[in-house]
């Protein structure tokens, strides 16, 4: 390796921990994406391919490892000045914001007038198709708007363990909309609705908020179908001892590694199988197959391997 081939590899080691030299010539790290126990980040200083042979996750600039698995800035910038092969975007691979706040125009539902036909079509979405409960509306802090860019859409807000506002989602509540849903351009890597979430009990991890909110128990929204990492992370630093996944079969096949790495780490999982998801489940269909369903094992894990 050359000069700036060997600092590379010194700015790897002090973001990753120590590599390992590895058979082929490549250095192994533990995976910051999969977390994996074992080594299984695979990276070439002279190539500057990366590849972790548990998650998938690849590359072919150093840069772009760093920025991807969020190294400090300093890091990231001398990266950039040593590496020969650029990344695509001149700053970090998570360019989204972390910061968010509510539209201007968003109006809490206990706040909004009964006469408007704005209030009186929210009202209709929430309660009628999907089946919440004025309770539900009141504790999530629902509410819609008249006008902006989310106008004629639910607002749904959630916030962190600090009560601070961290992501909401924006979705239309006439039936033929221009526009089905709308949410902020910043980061879904936070943990949904954690500013209610009881870590010491059971947690369900969903797709949406409207699934939460059918679910009510300690749900989980991921905002998409990916458990990302803060959540991935909190799950382990807080000991959660139990685990359901109500989540569609492609998400399933997503969160595959997720899947492993808890049974591994001494968490009990158990995959809730859904022909339709938890918001037309309902509550009490969905706290029936909570209760039926048994904890994934060994013997499961290879089963459902196999079948993705």
């Amino acid at each position: 390796m050359d000069v700036n081939q060997l600092q590379l590899k010194q700015i790897v080691d002090s973001h990753l921990g120590h590599g390992t030299m590895a058979k082929n010539g490549e250095t192994s790290y533990f995976c910051p994406f999969c977390n994996h126990y074992k080594k299984k980040l695979q990276v070439n200083f002279l190539s500057e391919v990366y590849h972790c042979w548990v998650c998938n996750t690849k590359g072919r600039s150093i840069a772009t490892l760093l920025g991807k698995s969020n190294a400090p800035k300093p890091l990231y910038i001398k990266a950039l000045e040593l590496t020969s092969k650029k990344p695509n975007n001149n700053g970090f691979a998570e360019t989204k914001s972390t910061q968010v706040t509510l539209p201007l125009e968003y109006i809490p539902m206990w706040k909004g007038s009964v006469n408007s036909p704005f209030f009186k079509n929210a009202i209709h979405y929430l309660l009628e198709k999907r089946k919440l409960t004025k309770y539900d509306i009141l504790k999530y802090q629902i509410g819609y708007c008249e006008s902006g860019d989310y106008s004629g859409m639910i607002i749904v807000p959630s916030y962190d363990s600090n009560g601070m506002l961290n992501y909401f989602v924006g979705r239309s509540f006439y039936a033929t909309p221009t526009i089905k849903h709308k949410n902020p351009d910043s980061t879904k890597d936070i943990i949904g609705f954690e500013s209610i979430i009881d870590w010491t009990q059971p947690i369900t991890i969903v797709e949406g908020v409207f699934d939460a909110i059918t679910t009510k128990r300690n749900a989980v929204p991921l905002f998409g179908k990916k458990i990302l990492s803060k959540l991935k992370s909190k799950i382990i630093e807080q000991r959660v001892q139990t685990i359901h996944l109500a989540l569609d079969p492609d998400a399933v096949a997503d969160a595959l590694v997720e899947i492993e790495y808890f049974v591994n780490n001494g968490v009990e999982v158990k995959l809730i199988q859904l022909t339709q998801d938890p918001n037309d489940t309902g509550f009490e269909n969905m706290q029936s197959k909570i209760n039926e369903t048994t904890n994934i094992d060994l013997f499961d894990l290879v089963s459902l391997k196999m079948a993705i």
